[in-house]
Parts: C-alpha cells; structure tokens; sequence
C-alpha cells in the first residue's frame, strides 16, 4: 500500500464509522417518546380555586395560578374552564403553615436569621363521569427557607429585610414547588379505587 492511499483508506474508515455511530443514534431516537406513557382515565381536569385554612397569606392565589400552569405546561389534560364539561375536578386546600427558626443571629440568641417554612395541603381529585373520587384528602408537603438577613452582605451592614418581605418572597416558591408536587401526585400512575 503506498503512503498516498493511507490518507484515503483513513477517511473512508472514519466516514464508514461515523455513520454507524449516528444510523446506531438516530435508531435510538426513533422509539422515545417524550413525557409519559400511561394512559390517564380522565382526558379534561377542572381546578377549583384553592382554599386556604393555614396562615399562610394569600397563598392560595399564589398557588392557583401556579397549578394551572403546571398541567398547561404537561400538556395531557385539556384544562378547562367550567367544573360541568370536566372529566376530573381538583380540589386542593392548604391546611398548614409552619415558620420554624432555623438560626439565630450572633450575639442575639433570641432574633431569628432564617426560618424554615412548611406548606401543607389536603388534595383530592373528584372523577365527575362516576361521582366518587380518584383520590381523596392526599396530603402533600413543601418546605422551603425564608433568609431574613442577607448572608452575602458585610455584616457591619445594618441593612436588612424583615420577616414579612422574606416570606413574601419565599411563597411564590414553596408554591410553585408545591403546585408541581399536586400537578405529578394527578399526572402520575396510581391505582384507582
């Protein structure tokens, strides 16, 4: 074989691999299929405005609106906008909110730092075709923190937010996480009763 046909025989070697690694991908590619594949037994979900028996304020907005974002966003349920032509309606309420302090502040062992926050709520999906329930009062938990003082800043700095701004801007938080919480709990397998 002569130094000029090396070159060559290198490059149809590296073609002829090349296009076995992306035939090889491309024929992997062909089967995914992108979200789940189980089969929900409800095609249209009503939600109902959440209720809100903790004191967490004004989280039931919050969380509303973020839980119709969420299947909006799955794209498998038609999220419709009156209880009578849904298949399912979700009923969520908020039931507890918890504000831990989760540390001090140096030299003040008594003011709180930082609190950890818990949101709880009872959730039950109501299957309008039969009138009982896929499930019923399912509990689901989120926590999050809420940092009164800013660790990042100097701490000669006397600058710093109150408990009501930091949980105001933790809520939008632990609800979206919460929302995406209730949207997997109705979106996911389960057995239904």
């Amino acid at each position: 074989m002569s130094m000029k046909m090396f070159p060559q025989a290198l490059r149809l070697r590296s073609f002829i691999l090349l296009s076995l690694v992306v035939t090889c991908g491309l024929a992997g590619c062909k089967s995914y299929q992108l979200g789940s594949s189980t089969e929900l037994p409800f095609k249209t979900i009503f939600v109902k405005p959440v209720s809100n028996d903790s004191f967490a304020p004004q989280a039931q907005i919050i969380l509303s609106s973020q839980l119709r974002d969420a299947f909006i966003r799955d794209g498998r349920l038609q999220l419709v906008t009156e209880e009578d032509i849904a298949d399912a309606v979700l009923l969520v309420n908020l039931t507890d909110y918890e504000r831990t302090a989760a540390s001090r502040k140096r030299g003040d062992s008594v003011v709180a730092k930082d609190f950890d926050l818990q949101l709880t709520a009872d959730v039950s999906l109501f299957n309008q075709n039969k009138g009982d329930y896929y499930f019923e009062a399912r509990k689901i938990t989120e926590r999050s923190n809420a940092y009164v003082e800013n660790p990042y800043i100097d701490p000669s700095d006397t600058q710093t937010q109150d408990l009501l701004q930091a949980e105001h801007q933790a809520l939008p938080r632990i609800t979206r996480d919460l929302a995406g919480k209730i949207a997997d709990e109705v979106l996911s397998p389960w057995e239904p009763r």
